[in-house]
């Protein structure tokens, strides 16, 4: 359905503006004169039909982390006041402008209009909103607790958003400083290296090794450039098309690396924990929560252990036993489940432990990025050293032979 772009008075004489679906100019001014708004100005949105969507070609989302969290929050804070769905989304709409989440929530808001309830009108909205979600908004429509629902939805996008950003932002760094360091090498071989060394090419005395190595490597990497840089294309080319065709060899690989392991599970399971933990207080069944669980976990082994278990216990079996058989989830974390299967508090200890190894991950980080940041350091002012000595270890010569 096509987009246009209105500014407008209300009936207060506010003005306002912002994105509404219509099929056709008069559609579009009949819909905001039942809203209450006097069109001032309507016109088609720039890039029409497809830059309505919130999609990408591809089916995948274009709303970010961070605004489908913040979009959430927003209505969890306008449904607690007593505002109703299509007040509600109406608000974000005009406060959104012309952004991703003001055309979902144009699209929700029409789809509601329509008589639709607040979680089919979200799932009508393909690769935007996760089972997950639509799930618990199911949920709190039938037990009269949508509030409450947004709001844990909302705190747990912005856990994630936040754990992703610890993440990223740790390994940023170390990344930034390897690259600038390679970089730094590869100008000085090209580059300062040949102008500093050619002195050294017309003397008839031996030079030392490391000299002799430096210049060799400048000279082979100034004839071979292009060629490198295509092998180093190539080997990343290759090196994701086998992660993709290898996703599973991988992440078993990935688990037995000290640290880089525990931080990988301790991740997985703070992730199953706190969704699994979310759904059973929402009032999903087990079932379909660990079916939902199942679905945001992305390490291969944990994954098919949580399929296990959603396998066993169609056939009566215990989480906690399933899990401490699969062998992949930490003892500590499946006699927490065990404790609550048997007092009947389940959800309450998978939040508090999807807590506890979440503070574990940050502090797995911590470590990490401590170890990292040295060793890289270290690394390239060896690199650096070692040129810088080539260069000198001449000089020094010739000044003693001149004595």
């Amino acid at each position: 359905m096509p987009v246009w772009n209105y500014s407008g008075v209300r009936q207060n004489g506010e003005r306002t503006r912002g994105l509404i679906d219509a099929d056709s100019l008069q559609s579009a001014r009949q819909k905001l004169k039942k809203e209450g708004i006097l069109p001032v100005s309507l016109a088609p949105h720039a890039g029409g039909r497809e830059s309505a969507s919130t999609e990408s070609p591809s089916g995948r989302s274009r709303l970010p982390a961070r605004d489908l969290s913040t979009f959430t929050r927003q209505l969890s804070i306008l449904v607690g006041a007593g505002v109703p769905i299509v007040e509600a989304l109406g608000a974000i709409l005009d406060q959104g402008g012309d952004t991703p989440p003001a055309r979902v929530a144009s699209r929700i808001r029409d789809n509601v209009k329509e008589g639709r309830s607040l979680s089919v009108a979200m799932g009508a909205l393909p690769g935007i909103f996760s089972p997950i979600y639509l799930n618990m908004v199911r949920a709190g429509e039938e037990s009269g607790t949508l509030e409450i629902m947004l709001t844990r939805l909302a705190d747990l996008l912005e856990k994630q958003s936040t754990t992703r950003r610890k993440v990223v932002g740790s390994l940023f760094y170390p990344v930034m400083l390897m690259g600038v360091g390679i970089l730094m090498v590869v100008f000085l071989l090209i580059v300062v290296m040949p102008r500093i060394t050619s002195i050294f090419e017309g003397l008839k005395a031996t030079l030392p090794l490391p000299t002799r190595i430096l210049m060799g490597s400048s000279a082979w990497l100034r004839s071979h450039l292009m060629a490198v840089g295509l092998s180093l294309v190539v080997v990343l080319v290759l090196l994701v098309r086998f992660a993709r065709t290898r996703r599973s060899s991988l992440d078993r690989w990935a688990l037995r690396i000290p640290k880089v392991g525990d931080l990988v599970l301790s991740t997985q399971v703070a992730r199953f924990s706190r969704t699994l933990g979310v759904l059973l207080s929402s009032g999903t069944p087990l079932q379909k929560a660990m079916e939902v669980s199942e679905a945001v976990v992305t390490s291969a082994p944990v994954r098919s252990a949580v399929a296990r278990a959603r396998e066993d216990l169609a056939s009566g079996s215990s989480l906690s036993n399933s899990l401490r058989e699969s062998k992949v989830f930490p003892l500590l974390a499946v006699h927490m489940i065990a404790v609550g299967e048997r007092s009947g508090k389940l959800e309450e200890l998978l939040i508090k432990l999807a807590e506890g190894y979440e503070q574990e991950v940050d502090q797995t980080i911590g470590t990490l990025t401590s170890l990292i940041e040295p060793v890289m350091i270290l690394f390239i002012g060896g690199i650096v050293l070692f040129m810088v000595m080539s260069v000198l270890l001449p000089i020094f010569e010739m000044s003693q032979a001149v004595q």
